[in-house]
């Protein structure tokens, strides 16, 4: 996997990691506004500065209940791409 993945498809909706953030080059040539984070860990603030950022605090375990979380997931990602922007998944 490259540090940003296209999700096959026609929207602007990508995954990638933490380090994807440093590369605010490719950030831009995506598009990117809006950035879900899915983990449990101290994040720098200044990372995310540009973006609109929701943060799903959860563990990496087999029985965290990501489920519940997905409304509100849902709801960010269709924002950020209603308003033509594209949206990082990590």
């Amino acid at each position: 996997m490259a540090l940003i993945d296209r999700v096959p498809g026609d929207l602007d909706l990508y995954i990638g990691g933490m380090f994807t953030l440093r590369r605010r080059e490719a950030l831009q040539q995506a598009k990117i506004t809006h950035v879900l984070s899915v983990l449990r860990t101290p994040l720098d603030s200044d990372l995310f500065a540009p973006f609109k950022h929701h943060v799903v605090e959860v563990d990496d375990v087999d029985d965290e209940n990501l489920l519940e979380h997905f409304p509100a997931t849902n709801r960010f990602i269709q924002e950020g791409l209603d308003g033509g922007g594209g949206v990082l998944v990590q």
